[in-house]
């Protein structure tokens, strides 16, 4: 099964990591594993995940990357997040 380990930088409202999640499940994605650490002083969420489960990597990315919480989003090599 494919696995796609990402990178993401959110605001800091709480509502946008529910909604990442959300996002994830709408999409069939099988949520491996995810790590979201608040950074005051940028005033945003750093978040690594990794997700399972798409037919198509670009699909994925261009998905998230609509929502308007998110700042940036980049892929990361499959080497285990945390």
């Amino acid at each position: 099964m494919n696995e796609l380990s990402l990178r993401l930088i959110t605001t800091s409202d709480p509502s946008s990591l529910e909604q990442i999640l959300q996002c994830s499940s709408e999409n069939g994605l099988h949520l491996k594993s995810f790590a979201a650490e608040l950074n005051t002083k940028k005033d945003q969420y750093e978040i690594k995940m990794c997700v399972s489960g798409f037919a198509s990597q670009h699909q994925i990315v261009g998905r998230l990357a609509q929502q308007e919480y998110i700042r940036e989003l980049s892929p990361m090599k499959s080497r285990g997040l945390l």
